[in-house]
C-alpha cells in the first residue's frame, strides 16, 4: 500500500454522514481528538515499556478506528495490542510510527470530507 492509499471505508463513512447529519462532523472531531490523545498516551508508554498502558490505548484505537472505518488502522492497532499483550518489544517503535504515519493520512481524508 502506498503512502497515498489508505484503507478508508468511505462507503461506510457516508453511511455514517447520512445517518448522522450535521452529528458526523462532531464524531470525526471526536474520534480525531481521542486518537491523538491514546496515541499520545501509547507513545509515552511505549518509551518506557509500560505495555499495560500500551495495550490498552492501542484496544481503544482499533475499536473506534474500526467503527469509523479506518480499517488499516485498526489492523496496525491490532498489531501493536498483540505485541504490548505478549510484552514484545521487537520493532516496536517502527510499528508505532507507522500507526502515526496511517492516523495522520486517516484524519486527513476524515477533514477532507467534513
Amino acid at each position: 500500500m502506498s503512502g497515498s492509499e489508505i484503507d478508508l471505508d468511505l462507503h461506510m463513512l457516508e453511511g455514517l454522514r447520512d445517518l448522522l447529519g450535521e452529528k458526523f462532523t462532531q464524531l470525526v472531531e471526536t474520534y480525531n481528538s481521542d486518537c491523538e490523545q491514546r496515541l499520545s498516551n501509547a507513545g509515552k508508554a511505549i518509551a518506557v515499556r509500560e505495555f499495560s498502558v500500551i495495550n490498552h490505548e492501542a484496544h481503544g484505537v482499533k475499536g473506534s478506528s474500526r467503527n469509523i472505518g479506518a480499517n488499516g488502522l485498526a489492523k496496525l492497532c491490532g498489531e501493536l495490542e498483540s505485541k504490548a499483550k505478549a510484552e514484545d518489544d521487537a520493532d516496536i517503535e517502527q510499528l508505532f510510527s507507522a500507526i502515526e504515519q496511517e492516523f495522520a493520512a486517516v484524519k486527513q481524508k476524515l477533514n477532507s470530507l467534513l
